[in-house]
């Protein structure tokens, strides 16, 4: 297991000084990847800039002082990634990690919208019983969900509370690419939402394309949650 990272090969959404030290914290591996996620450790001391060194921020976090997605994480390495809430309850915040054209930025959001995660479905398969089970973008599986691969579910208590169609109409927004953080109504999608084909999205001043398997629904008129950096 990698327990360190040199800063200067670091993602740049870390936002932790590459020039500053030699090495930055490496995530553990979990629900999201190394490279499309965020330390807990970073995001405590870089990012929000809650604490001024790492070992504060460690402190914070083995205290048990933050939750991501209603878990109390204690591990400092812990991956946060898209659509991860992050919770600080002695502080009466919460924060939400949304794609922005760079990587992950993390934003403030509302106690009532950080009870909700939309979750992208990334595959689908039988298992014992003959039971289906899809499992999601965050590691997440559920049996039984009448739901597609592109599909988006919205979870509350880690339970569905709706699922949303990856369909004509339906608003999308893009999560990794050159037009990542950008929102727009699908207007048609060649093949299926596991391969390479393109959507074509119309956003507030244009229409644009992007990867079918880069795309996830949020919405039909307007996001089920706060999503925009």
């Amino acid at each position: 297991m990698i327990r360190h990272l040199k800063r200067v090969v670091s993602p740049k959404f870390w936002r932790a000084g590459r020039k500053n030290f030699l090495w930055i914290t490496h995530p553990n591996p979990g629900p999201h990847a190394a490279r499309s996620s965020i330390p807990l450790q970073v995001l405590v001391r870089d990012v929000l800039k809650l604490t001024k060194t790492g070992r504060e921020a460690r402190a914070v976090i083995r205290a048990g002082q933050v939750f991501v997605d209603g878990v109390r994480r204690k591990e400092h390495k812990f991956p946060v990634g898209l659509l991860d809430v992050i919770d600080f309850p002695a502080l009466k915040k919460q924060y939400r990690a949304v794609p922005y054209e760079k990587g992950l930025k993390v934003v403030e959001i509302s106690a009532a919208d950080a009870k909700l995660k939309p979750i992208r479905v990334i595959s689908k398969q039988l298992v014992s019983g003959g039971k289906t089970q899809v499992t999601t973008h965050d590691g997440r599986n559920f049996l039984g969900a009448s739901a597609k691969v592109g599909d988006t579910l919205l979870i509350e208590n880690n339970k569905i509370k709706k699922i949303l169609e990856m369909k004509p109409g339906q608003l999308c927004l893009v999560f990794r690419g050159r037009q990542a953080g950008r929102m727009g109504k699908l207007l048609k999608f060649e093949g299926s939402a596991q391969n390479q084909g393109l959507a074509q999205l119309e956003g507030n001043k244009d229409v644009f394309e992007a990867p079918v398997s880069y795309i996830m629904v949020v919405g039909e008129t307007k996001p089920v949650v706060s999503v925009n950096a």
